[in-house]
């Protein structure tokens, strides 16, 4: 079937798009448990974090629950066990026995977007600390007000150097690299944020899931989250708003009276319809005094309004930027769209997911698949149709992350 398809890339029947496209479905189709490539792994504890630098795709970063974090370097083996397995020790180790270690679990490691001489950890310790890679020093240190669950940098900064930061409080707060300081804090959730998720298409959108349920987008250069996802809100249309459903009610009762007949030539002319919107969206008069006109994101009705039932404990946008996948403690996988906001009611199969802590979900470039822990095993979803791919298995306790690499090693 490959020659098949070399052959018809020659004679212009598949256009490279799609060759490509073909291609990539195939690798991951072969995806299985290695058995030449071993991670000789340092930790004593749940690995929480992986990932691979965006740079050269060659040195992986992992942070465990013993409060340490590794390097491994993926090309170049450290020794050969039985002549071809190749084996895989850690390059660089930093724990607690480190001076400027942390004392506690390490929720969350990052590499520095555009460099692997700096990366990035975040703990329970309430610390998120910058590492030099070479000197495995501390660069700086931010101080939190309480646990660190989740830390992210957007891929494809030009101008700005922040750290999107996650805690048991209530407020994201973005650190500065390049001064060492806070820069502002996004207020909203109301509860303790367990994931965070840069946008691939704009290094000034974020992303955040909170243990209340709720899903936000951020402008970081403005004050408050301009959007709220709904789970309730799908593609294939959405509940009528309640103003609608009480003034229809109110109708019935009032019977043939003289205000219902104005209300039904306002529905008749469209008027009540407009009437409608406007007082969702625009200005509203409250005892003669206009009100001023509050963002949807920060309007009371949307506070209410979540993407899962229970925490948002994983996040992941697509490599396109258009869509994004959540995964929540009511061990459901969403699929939303970006632009408009709504549920694609992709109907994920059954799945059993952790509760009590961030997961870290990967996806395909295409992005046919998504991977996500489940337990003591990995499962690949279809992203479009929601089908389980494959399972795959080898781990003898829970899986906390993946990370899907799609350069070769």
């Amino acid at each position: 079937m490959w020659w098949e398809e070399v052959r018809r890339r020659e004679r212009g029947e598949l256009r490279p798009r799609r060759f490509e496209a073909l291609a990539r479905s195939r690798r991951a189709a072969s995806l299985a448990l290695s058995n030449r490539k071993e991670i000789a792994t340092p930790h004593l504890g749940a690995v929480n974090s992986l990932q691979v630098d965006l740079t050269e795709g060659r040195y992986l970063l992992s942070g465990a629950s013993d409060g340490s974090a590794a390097v491994f370097d993926l090309k170049d083996a450290t020794e050969y066990e039985a002549g071809f397995i190749a084996k895989h020790r850690s390059i660089l180790l930093v724990d607690r026995q480190h001076q400027h270690g942390h004392k506690f679990t390490v929720s969350k490691a990052i590499w520095y977007p555009v460099d692997t001489g700096l990366f990035v950890t975040a703990s329970f310790d309430n610390y998120v600390k910058v590492w030099d890679t070479n000197s495995s020093q501390v660069v700086m240190d931010f101080k939190m007000p309480g646990k660190v669950y989740s830390a992210a940098m957007s891929p494809i900064a030009t101008t700005h150097m922040l750290i999107a930061t996650g805690s048991a409080d209530v407020q994201v707060r973005l650190c500065d690299i390049a001064s060492g300081a806070f820069t502002h804090t996004l207020s909203g959730h109301l509860d303790g944020i367990m994931s965070l998720e840069w946008s691939t298409s704009s290094e000034w959108i974020l992303m955040s899931g909170g243990c209340d349920g709720a899903i936000r987008f951020w402008d970081i250069r403005r004050a408050g989250c301009f959007l709220v996802l709904d789970q309730l809100r799908s593609q294939l249309g959405r509940r009528p708003p309640i103003i609608d459903s009480t003034t229809d009610n109110h109708q019935k009762n009032l019977g043939r009276s003289s205000s219902s007949k104005s209300y039904s030539v306002q529905q008749r002319t469209g008027n009540h319809k407009k009437q409608s919107k406007a007082l969702r969206k625009s200005l509203t008069m409250v005892r003669g005094h206009t009100q001023q006109k509050v963002h949807p994101g920060m309007s009371s009705s949307q506070n209410h309004k979540t993407a899962h039932y229970g925490a948002v404990t994983g996040l992941r946008t697509t490599t396109d930027g258009m869509h994004l996948l959540s995964s929540g403690s009511d061990s459901r996988l969403r699929l939303w769209d970006i632009d408009s906001g709504c549920n694609t009611l992709v109907n994920f199969e059954a799945m059993r997911l952790q509760t009590s802590k961030p997961l870290q979900l990967a996806v395909t470039d295409d992005p046919s698949l998504v991977f996500i822990p489940c337990m003591s095993s990995i499962k690949a979803y279809n992203t479009w149709s929601g089908t389980t791919f494959q399972t795959f298995r080898g781990h003898y306790d829970h899986v906390n992350c993946c990370y899907y690499n799609s350069q070769d090693q």
